[in-house]
């Protein structure tokens, strides 16, 4: 249980709580347990606090400053953390369920196995945060930033991701399903054995991202940016391609079976050993494709 003295007076208000924090606190604050429930705590000064398992649904907490705090197992359902700071803080297996973290900074966060579900993180700063086994479902984060973020496991499920920033993010054996990448830049990312499922990919960057091994059967790309990107042994069964840039790209071994190519850049791509049946290129140069035999073109259907 927490130090009774310290969730009293955070009671009395955070004007109250800011001044005796800064003037009277040397130890750790204590509100480990705390059944904070609905309260207004709007700016308050809670760095480093002790918050573990705590009760804080439908609290505001909105620019509060919780930088490394221990929130793990905290109860936030509904809570506001808009513009709240909390660098570095402990969120592993908090709930948040319909919390607004809206550019909230949890640059070098841990929220593995959390529940984000319903969230709102739009703008939210997730730079290098630890995410694994994260769930999201119709969760938001349009505009989150998650450069080099851990969310290997991570399952999004009817997701927006529209103009996020997950270059160089480990999203290993990620599980995407119905999400929106639209215009998000997976720049180096590694997605290796992830799977993704009725997910959009306008303008989506996915430069020198390692792509091995995942599923993208019938995926439609359009005006996608694959440069550079290693997509061997990727299922590309009955895929769309519209206008992507492929140039570079390795697709050795790769499935392209009823796959269709459509004004599409293949300069230096890799063909080797990737299988064709019922494939369609339609305004596409292959002359400078490395491996595509001549002999495939029984397979293939050229326009």
């Amino acid at each position: 249980m927490g130090n009774q003295k310290h969730i009293a007076l955070l009671l009395q208000g955070v004007n109250i709580w800011n001044r005796y924090k800064e003037e009277e606190f040397s130890t750790q604050i204590d509100l480990s347990s705390a059944q904070l429930e609905a309260v207004n705590l709007c700016g308050a000064y809670l760095q480093q606090a002790n918050l573990s398992g705590a009760n804080l649904s439908r609290t505001n907490l909105s620019r509060a400053n919780l930088n490394r705090a221990n929130l793990s197992e905290a109860n936030l359902e509904q809570a506001s953390l808009s513009r709240a700071c909390l660098l570095q803080a402990n969120l592993e297996k908090a709930v948040l369920f319909q919390a607004n973290l809206n550019e909230a900074n949890l640059i070098g966060a841990c929220l593995q196995n959390a529940d984000l579900q319903a969230a709102k993180l739009v703008h939210a700063n997730l730079t290098a945060a630890t995410l694994f086994e994260t769930i999201f479902w119709k969760s938001i984060l349009t505009g989150a930033v998650l450069r080099r973020a851990d969310l290997g496991r991570v399952i999004f499920q009817e997701t927006n991701l529209w103009c996020a920033d997950l270059s160089e993010a480990d999203l290993t054996s990620t599980y995407f399903l119905q999400v929106n990448l639209n215009r998000a830049n997976l720049r180096s990312a590694n997605l290796r054995g992830s799977l993704l499922k009725k997910t959009s990919f306008w303008q989506t960057n996915f430069e020198n991202a390692l792509l091995e091994a995942v599923s993208f059967r019938k995926a439609i790309f359009n005006q996608t940016n694959f440069k550079g990107a290693r997509l061997q042994g990727a299922n590309l069964e009955h895929a769309i391609f519209q206008g992507v840039n492929l140039s570079g790209a390795n697709l050795a071994g790769a499935c392209l079976d009823k796959a269709v190519f459509v004004d599409v850049n293949l300069a230096g791509a890799n063909f080797t050993g990737a299988s064709f049946h019922r494939t369609i290129f339609r305004e596409v140069n292959l002359k400078t494709v490395l491996g595509f035999d001549s002999s495939l073109s029984t397979n293939v259907l050229m326009c």
